[in-house]
């Protein structure tokens, strides 16, 4: 891998989710020659992390593992082999993957279509078509986090879907009701009109308008709404979307890594097929409600993210820091 490939791999990378846009991640490249790389390194950036929602860095591992999985299939997209160490060194937890470029080898047609949807994926901010999403795509999503050793589970009873509502209402009110976390939300609320971080105010304007049987996050508490409907036509209709949660047997860094390796391929993999989807992560944020989350539905592990899914209308709307500010050598 020369140079400008390995450009090309972080550009790719950094288009992962990552949780308020906050992108904590960092790229270094090892040189086995002046214009040769023979080793990624993707660290974590403390900097950019959140005290009070992620005072663990689970968040923010997730949100690397996601770029890990996005570099990798980069790496693939350019015809060589991929392998990923992850937390290579436990006296160095900063260092959380290597990526080692290898030997020649074709990507697959799966490889080279993911690598493709990166740039398609988005977070959807709005409301979700209430067309299903269909048994083929829900299996291909499952089987896409079981590689990676997480469990995907739909939640198709009622019961179940009541229970996740409430207690994401709840955390949601646990959150806003403390004045620190909703000033660490305000400090990743970006105005200006193509911010390179954070959560663009364009994207959650209106958030206030759209109806759903889940609690958003509410990112803009005083900021402008989008004009209700007329009383004539009654209450909008609520949308009821694919809700899942990713798990893990263990509850540790190296389990957030792959929750995020995980993540980053399904929404891949959904994207493909025109699927978006949005992180519902206030339920698992608060301890107490992650807590009653997993022993209400009965789960074995540990439950990391909460989503809901289905056919939106939104775009790529968040921007990327300059690749300047990402990558740098060893």
């Amino acid at each position: 891998m020369n140079n400008e490939q390995l450009r090309e791999v972080v550009r790719a990378a950094v288009r992962a989710p990552s949780v308020h846009n906050t992108q904590p991640w960092q790229f270094v490249s090892h040189l086995a020659t002046p214009s040769e790389v023979d080793a990624i390194e993707v660290r974590a950036d403390r900097s950019r992390s959140l005290q009070v929602i992620d005072p663990l860095g689970r968040e923010l591992h997730m949100s690397c593992g996601a770029a890990i999985e996005l570099a990798r299939l980069a790496v693939r997209a350019l015809g060589v082999r991929c392998d990923v160490e992850l937390l290579p060194d436990p006296a160095d937890p900063d260092l959380l993957a290597l990526l080692h470029p290898g030997a020649p080898e074709p990507p697959t047609e799966e490889e080279l279509r993911l690598h493709a949807s990166a740039g398609a994926r988005y977070t959807e901010r709005g409301g979700f078509d209430e067309r299903p999403v269909d048994e083929a795509l829900r299996e291909k999503m499952r089987l896409a986090t079981a590689e990676q050793g997480v469990w995907l589970l739909y939640l198709d009873r009622p019961g179940d879907q009541v229970t996740t509502a409430v207690l994401l209402a709840r955390a949601d009110d646990i959150e806003r009701s403390n004045p620190a976390y909703e000033q660490e939300l305000a400090g990743w609320v970006r105005r200006q009109a193509e911010p390179d971080e954070g959560i663009p105010a364009a994207a959650v304007a209106d958030q206030g308008a759209r109806v759903s049987s889940y609690r958003r996050r509410e990112f803009l508490p005083d900021g402008p709404r989008a004009e209700p409907p007329e009383a004539s036509a009654g209450p909008p209709e609520a949308e009821h979307p694919l809700v899942c949660i990713l798990g893990t047997e263990g509850d540790d860094p190296a389990a957030w890594l792959r929750t995020g390796q995980a993540l980053g391929r399904l929404l891949l993999v959904a994207a493909d097929e025109g699927v978006s989807a949005a992180p519902m992560t206030q339920v698992i944020e608060v301890p107490a409600t992650r807590s009653m989350l997993a022993a209400h539905l009965g789960l074995l592990g540990y439950p990391q993210i909460v989503l809901r899914m289905g056919y939106g209308h939104g775009s790529p709307t968040t921007g990327r820091r300059p690749l300047e500010d990402v990558l740098r050598d060893g």
